[in-house]
């Protein structure tokens, strides 16, 4: 039968190791007098190691997200210049009857948000769903916005390119990713400015903003506008319940100081969204007494449409994911995100030939788009977040 030893009993035992009653503590082990307990921590000790492994070798720490400091302005009066002309470049009957070209008044105008060096892009979409505008929907035009660069790169290209097309929109400001929110507000501000004729019907009834990385299907999206009965419309990939993000190695990160509430109110996706004349109006109202927030579409269409008791609304054909090269499903969708300059005009060209010559079936709403914004929660009251 094993003996059971004390800790003073061990510890007069191991003074001596020569001796005998030593050699046989030695030889037993712990391990044999307590084997379940020696097993637990032995383990124990092992997840430890394992765990601590990534930690040995120090993993290089990503650039910190460029966001505006505390203690910049953020007054949109100041920072996108209202009252002053800020257009370097303007499309040509754009906002107005074409009678050189015997074309209607237009009704609604896309913009697409694009970059200087991004004339590929431009190209690809001039080639592909913008034709529309010069075959079917005469009363329906594409704008391209730009900012400058900071070394004033490529301006003689968009100055050729300008020139060429009569569709590019350049506004004075400095066009990077952190601008996008003064990208918006620079549109807002030349629509109501330049395209406003009051309630004439010469005015331009419905603006779309998207970027040069999707593709829209026009004939949708005018059965949309044609359909539309509500007076201050806001439509697209509606977002809700996202929570700021703190981390600040991340793209989009959101100090306190920026926007200090626990959710953003429910937005709608950047990737493109449409809106009536009238909720142009009364968005750029609202930026005048609100600060810059650095995030484009939850500015423009969350914290600004909140202010003016506007809601967003979802509707299943737009969407920011890339869909499946289907011409059935694009044929019954409006925006694609994530499309590439080489397959726009395949994917224009093939709905094309199927638009009269294939009858499609009608797709659920899950095989048009498989997500939805979530539950979404209103709030009844006008918020404002800290300066």
């Amino acid at each position: 039968m094993k003996e059971i030893y004390s800790r003073g009993q061990l510890y007069q035992l191991v003074k001596s190791v020569n001796s005998p009653r030593s050699q046989e503590i030695l030889k037993t082990g712990p391990g044999k007098i307590y084997p379940r307990f020696c097993i637990i921590i032995s383990a124990l000790l092992i997840m430890s190691f394992l765990s601590y492994l990534p930690f040995l070798k120090e993993k290089p720490k990503k650039p910190v997200a460029f966001v505006w400091p505390s203690n910049q302005t953020r007054d949109v009066s100041s920072l996108v210049q209202l009252g002053k002309d800020t257009t370097i470049m303007s499309p040509k009957g754009m906002c107005s009857h074409n009678s050189s070209e015997n074309l209607p008044p237009p009704y609604l105008l896309i913009v697409v948000c694009s970059a200087v060096h991004n004339s590929a892009a431009r190209m690809a979409i001039r080639n592909s769903w913008a034709k529309d505008t010069q075959t079917i929907l005469h009363d329906v035009r594409v704008v391209f916005l730009v900012g400058e660069l900071f070394n004033g790169t490529d301006e003689d290209k968009i100055v050729e390119e300008s020139d060429q097309f009569g569709d590019i929109l350049q506004e004075e400001f400095i066009d990077s990713y952190q601008n996008l929110t003064l990208k918006s507000l620079m549109l807002l501000k030349w629509f109501t400015t330049s395209c406003d004729k009051g309630n004439s019907k010469q005015s331009i009834q419905y603006l779309m903003k998207t970027d040069d990385d999707m593709y829209v299907n026009l004939v949708k999206l005018y059965e949309l506008v044609r359909n539309n009965k509500k007076p201050n419309l806001l439509v697209g990939t509606l977002i809700c319940n996202a929570v700021p993000i703190k981390d600040p190695y991340n793209k989009w990160y959101v100090p306190s100081y920026m926007f200090s509430e626990k959710r953003f109110p429910p937005y709608l996706s950047g990737t493109g969204y449409l809106m009536h004349r009238g909720t142009a109006f009364k968005l750029l109202s609202a930026a005048t007494t609100t600060p810059v927030f650095h995030l484009e579409d939850i500015y423009i269409t969350g914290i600004l449409s909140r202010k003016v008791n506007i809601r967003p609304l979802d509707n299943i054909g737009f969407s920011y994911s890339r869909r499946q090269m289907n011409s059935c499903l694009f044929r019954q969708s409006i925006t694609t995100h994530r499309v590439k300059h080489g397959e726009m005009a395949a994917i224009y060209n093939k709905v094309k030939d199927t638009r009269n010559t294939k009858k499609c079936p009608i797709l659920k709403s899950r095989l048009i788009r498989g997500y939805g914004p979530g539950r979404c929660k209103w709030s009844r009251t006008t918020r404002t977040y800290r300066q």
